[in-house]
C-alpha cells in the first residue's frame, strides 16, 4: 500500500515563518546586550590595574597619582607603569578630589552619589568609551579625556556619541575604591542612572540608552 504524502500548507508555513521572527525578535537583543557586556569586560583587567597601581603610589608617595592631568593617559599611563595605548576602544580617567588624598585634585564629580553606608570615596577609575580614532573623548561629568596621538584606534563596535544608543562614545564603564556595597544605588548619580555595583565595578552607565 502506498502512504498518501502530504506537504506543508501556506498557513503552516506562514505560522512557522511567525514564529521565527517572533524568537528573532526576543533573541537578537539579548545576543546584542550579551555580546556588549562581553566587550565592556576588556575594559575591566585596567581598571582594576590602574586601581591597583594606584594605591601602591599612595602607598609610596602618601597620595594618588598624579602630580599633572589624571584625565590626560600620557600623564597617568607613565606615572603608573602601565601601557594604554593598545586599549583604542577605551580612554581611562582618575578622579580624585580630596587635596590630602590626591596630587592633583580634580573638580569633575564623582559618577554615582554617594549613599548612607558607603565608605568615603577616595578615587574612581573611568574607562571612557571611544567610537572615533581623535585623541581627545568628552566623558560623564563634562569631564574631558585625553590620550596620545599613538593610541591605537577602536575596532568598531563603539556606538557614535549621538545615537542614542547603549555602549556608545562617552559612556563609562567604572571603578570606585573603596567598594560601595553590591547591589543597586537608591539615589541617581550621573545622566539619572542608578550605578549597580559589583565589587566596586558598574557597567550600568555604559549599558544605559
Amino acid at each position: 500500500m502506498r502512504r498518501s504524502q502530504r506537504g506543508f500548507t501556506l498557513i503552516e508555513l506562514m505560522v512557522v515563518v511567525t514564529i521565527i521572527g517572533i524568537l528573532a525578535t526576543i533573541a537578537v537583543p539579548i545576543y546584542s546586550d550579551y555580546l556588549r557586556e562581553a566587550r565592556l569586560n576588556e575594559a575591566k583587567p585596567f581598571l582594576l590595574d590602574i586601581a591597583a597601581r594606584e594605591r601602591l603610589y599612595k602607598f609610596k608617595n602618601s597620595v594618588y597619582c598624579c602630580g599633572g592631568d589624571t584625565f590626560d593617559e600620557t600623564v597617568t599611563g607613565p606615572a603608573l607603569g602601565i601601557d594604554l595605548t593598545n586599549t583604542g576602544n577605551f580612554c581611562f580617567v582618575v578622579v580624585c578630589r580630596d587635596a590630602t588624598l590626591c596630587a592633583s585634585p580634580s573638580g569633575t564629580n564623582f559618577i554615582a552619589a554617594s549613599e548612607t553606608g558607603d565608605p568615603t570615596v577616595e578615587f574612581e577609575v573611568w574607562a571612557v568609551l571611544r567610537a572615533t580614532s581623535t585623541t581627545s573623548v568628552a566623558g560623564p561629568q563634562s569631564s574631558t579625556c585625553t590620550m596620545s596621538a599613538s593610541k591605537q584606534p577602536p575596532t568598531g563596535w563603539v556606538s557614535a556619541s549621538n545615537s542614542g544608543l547603549p555602549g556608545r562614545q562617552g559612556r563609562a564603564v567604572v571603578f570606585r575604591y573603596p567598594p560601595p556595597p553590591n547591589g543597586r544605588d537608591a539615589v541617581a548619580g550621573a545622566d539619572g542612572i542608578r550605578f549597580n555595583w559589583t565589587e566596586g565595578m558598574s557597567t550600568i552607565h555604559a549599558l544605559t540608552r
